[in-house]
């Protein structure tokens, strides 16, 4: 009987919260992507600037960087500028003796390179 007054209570407890939240405007509409693409959303002005951070070094941690370095080159072909992605990564496993394609960071096996063209 207790767990179902306890699971009562919790469900209140939520409904609560969430229609405090609303009301109080707690709740940030994001705007559509559609008019984001298009530069008519909010906050249309102005420069788009991605921060990319890869804050684990060495080999066994080869992913954090790989995804980093996937990132920009999506970043990049997308249309953002060089100037407005700030990258902060290691810069210690293409070069890596353990790397078996030296100078090379692929993120899926038999990928590409998606070190190339990365700031350094």
């Amino acid at each position: 009987m207790k767990v179902k007054i306890r699971n009562w209570v919790t469900l209140l407890a939520l409904v609560w919260m969430s229609f405090t939240v609303s009301v109080l405007e707690g709740v940030r509409h994001l705007p559509n992507p559609e008019e984001v693409h298009q530069g008519q959303g909010k906050n249309a002005t102005g420069k788009r600037w991605a921060i990319l951070v890869a804050g684990s070094n060495g080999y066994e941690n080869y992913r954090h960087q790989a995804d980093v370095c996937h990132a920009y080159q999506i970043l990049k072909n997308g249309g953002l500028n060089d100037e407005n992605i700030i990258v902060f990564m290691y810069d210690d496993i293409a070069n890596h003796p353990l790397n078996p394609r030296p100078g090379i960071i692929i993120n899926k096996p038999d990928g590409s390179d998606v070190y190339k063209g990365v700031p350094k």
